[in-house]
């Protein structure tokens, strides 16, 4: 019997929120906050573990979001330097178990019955890296497969992040094509938030994928 994939689902929640001038992770996202509904999410959509990165925000983070098992928290001192360092900080602590790792951003929302759909299509394959693509534009979250590790490790704001990874025609890309433009939805100022709010909630009632 093939022994199930692990997989690692880290959150970036490390950014400085300077467009919106309000920790992104604590705006209210239906019943929950940004932070909460996007753990649940990542549970939910078969996640056997959520690794959280902070930075400017680690302390009302902490204080507001809840706890479950196989959840971490993690700080990043290194924050001020770019998002880099905090999927760095995310990727040194997932299980050594782990086949597969997950990235999105705290401002990425996506439902997990979308995000399973993801993980599914990446397990059921064998790329090294896989993401969902919207009217041929990629969108969130990310999928790598473990052997990729190494590279990830290796990314540094100095070169071009972990668009280096995807620039490299070594590594095989697998791309879902949903017709959901919620696999693009990303939080940057409160103009970004509202539209995300009106354009998620009719997503979600006409169930569109």
């Amino acid at each position: 019997m093939t022994k199930p994939n692990f997989t690692s689902g880290i959150i970036l929640s490390g950014g400085k929120s300077e467009r919106m001038n309000y920790p992104k992770a604590m705006l209210i996202w239906g019943e929950s906050t940004l932070i909460n509904y996007q753990i649940i999410s990542l549970f939910n959509a078969g996640c056997d573990e959520v690794i959280v990165v902070t930075g400017k925000d680690h302390e009302i983070i902490t204080k507001n979001m809840i706890k479950k098992d196989n959840l971490k928290l993690i700080y990043n001192q290194s924050y001020e330097k770019g998002k880099t360092t905090s999927i760095k900080s995310g990727l040194e602590k997932i299980s050594n178990t782990s086949d597969t790792i997950m990235i999105i951003a705290v401002d990425q929302p996506r439902p997990a019955r979308i995000i399973k759909k993801i993980i599914e299509f990446h397990n059921n394959n064998d790329f090294d890296i896989t993401y969902p693509v919207y009217k041929q534009r990629g969108g969130h979250p990310l999928i790598f497969a473990k052997k990729m590790l190494p590279e990830l490790l290796n990314i540094s704001e100095k070169k071009e992040g972990i668009r280096e990874i995807f620039n490299n025609k070594n590594f095989t890309h697998g791309k879902l094509d949903l017709s959901n433009m919620i696999v693009r939805i990303d939080i940057n100022t409160i103009e970004d938030y509202e539209r995300a709010k009106l354009d998620f909630d009719n997503i979600e009632e006409n169930s569109i994928e």
